[in-house]
């Protein structure tokens, strides 16, 4: 009885300060509205609730992160904060508050300690030498300081890294960034069919939706899409692949596989056969490294489709001249390009523009070995072959462009950079290959080994896509570099033995 008269008196106490506190809020509120527009008012509320619900639950910073740049969200389209030399997007602001989250808890937490990993050194080493490389072409004059800061923005995100290796250390703060990445890449893939069935005069994503053209042939009514959030959807793919065969079974398997047809949809609905390369090289790489039941699983998914796929194609084709058919038709078609010989050779190949690309890049990287040209350099003059000008100012500037992103970075940040990254790249993959089956938790396995695929896809996608550069996939790189070494360091410490 005393402690509810207690109770009662403590909230009687507070009640001045339960109706002060919104008072308050309403009154600032009210005359920010009087001193500024009411619309940069509530943006700089939602920008403050933002902060600090990233400072609060910083892996939900990291997935705010995602949805601005790899996912659904016309990025150019957000609010843009003025510094003075620039301004800076919501992302940048969330990325920032997280850095200064990790300060403010080593100055102040006793406890709190700098995670140190294996990965720190090649990262750092990595994004060091290219901000060098770029200061020193500023210098110089020969790259413009507007383009080096994009570059430089871009390069900023791998170091999304740091922040999930020291602020995500906890087994729910671990399956939320998952979740979210995951979520995130099934809404982008549920998206994208939309897109399709609209087409491409109704574009509801931001990126490329436009006509299928291979090889000089265009396919009406077959629209390819290429969304920011196309780096979700291969990672999520690889990942969902392995855990269909490395988790447990339990009745939320059968929504897993849902999400990996919705994945593998959206897979073929980019139309770029570097995608499929790595898809179908994971799941190849996957069948070799399963063992016991991981295999019988494996093999189990493997009937599974043969026994599907033949019932799905009889009702695609029952409809031959159907939107699902002509789809399947021409993805047989772009994937079979591979295999000609005048693909390649043709002038209207994409792999012809990478050839004259190779043309203008290989002489700067023999006159700038060491330290490149500099993140947002061009390399090349305007070339009619590459470049066009387009109706209403939209075209295409590749000067500074690169297909291939292994060259691109060793154009832009010379052989130092690209020794450095591929000490990084090579660091990060034995360790996932060589750990992942350590783990105590299917989910943990599951992860480190898809991110570990995931990685190795993205380095050979890259040979004909500048992935490591494009800022749709660097926050993704970041992410599951770090939340493999958030997995491997509790493995560690725990001290399993191999199974």
């Amino acid at each position: 009885m005393l402690t509810g008269r207690v109770k009662r008196l403590l909230r009687l106490h507070d009640l001045p300060y339960r109706v002060a506190v919104p008072v308050a809020v309403g009154l600032l509120l009210g005359v920010a509205c009087l001193c500024f527009s009411p619309v940069w008012t509530l943006a700089a509320l939602a920008g403050a609730g933002l902060v600090f619900v990233t400072l609060k639950r910083p892996e939900i910073g990291l997935v705010g992160i995602l949805i601005a740049t790899s996912s659904v969200v016309f990025e150019e389209r957000l609010p843009l904060i003025p510094i003075g030399v620039g301004s800076l997007h919501i992302p940048d602001v969330v990325l920032l508050s997280l850095f200064g989250l990790i300060a403010l808890r080593w100055l102040v937490e006793r406890d709190f300690e700098i995670i140190r990993t294996p990965l720190d050194g090649p990262l750092l080493a990595f994004y060091g030498i290219s901000v060098v490389s770029t200061f020193i072409a500023v210098l110089r004059g020969s790259v413009e300081f507007n383009h080096a800061l994009r570059g430089i923005r871009v390069l900023v995100y791998y170091l999304t890294f740091f922040i999930v290796t020291n602020l995500v250390r906890e087994e729910r703060q671990l399956s939320l960034l998952w979740r979210g990445l995951s979520v995130l890449a099934a809404i982008v893939a549920a998206t994208m069919a939309v897109q399709y069935l609209l087409g491409e005069s109704v574009p509801i994503l931001p990126g490329r939706v436009e006509t299928l053209w291979t090889d000089g042939t265009t396919y009406g009514g077959i629209v390819r899409i290429l969304p920011p959030g196309q780096s979700l959807v291969l990672v999520a793919f690889v990942v969902t692949s392995v855990k269909l065969v490395v988790d447990e079974l339990r009745w939320t398997t059968v929504f897993k596989f849902l999400q990996w047809g919705l994945l593998a949809l959206a897979l073929v609905l980019t139309f770029n056969r570097s995608f499929w390369v790595v898809a179908i090289l994971a799941l190849l790489l996957l069948a070799c490294l399963a063992k016991g039941p991981h295999k019988q699983r494996l093999v189990g998914w493997g009937l599974v489709g043969l026994l599907l796929a033949p019932v799905g194609l009889l009702l695609v084709f029952d409809r031959p001249e159907g939107k699902a058919a002509r789809v399947v038709r021409a993805s047989f078609a772009r994937l079979s390009s591979l295999t000609r010989k005048d693909t390649f050779a043709s002038p209207d190949s994409t792999f012809r523009w990478r050839s004259i690309e190779y043309e203008y890049a290989l002489p700067q990287i023999i006159s700038h070995p060491l330290i490149g040209l500099g993140l947002g350099a061009r390399y090349r003059p305007w070339d009619p072959r590459l470049d066009w000008e387009g109706s209403e100012g939209v075209g295409f500037d590749g000067r500074a462009y690169v297909h291939n992103g292994h060259v691109w970075v060793v154009l832009k940040t010379g052989l130092l950079g690209y020794l450095c990254l591929l000490w990084l790249s090579f660091t990060f993959l034995i360790r996932g290959f060589r750990y992942w089956s350590r783990s105590s938790r299917s989910q943990d396995k599951g992860l480190v080994l898809g991110f570990a695929l995931s990685y190795l896809g993205v380095m050979v996608g890259a040979i004909v896509n500048p992935m490591f550069m494009q800022w749709f996939w660097t926050p993704v790189i970041g992410l599951m570099m770090g939340a493999n070494e958030v997995i491997l360091r509790k493995v560690a410490s725990a001290g399993l033995p191999r199974k």
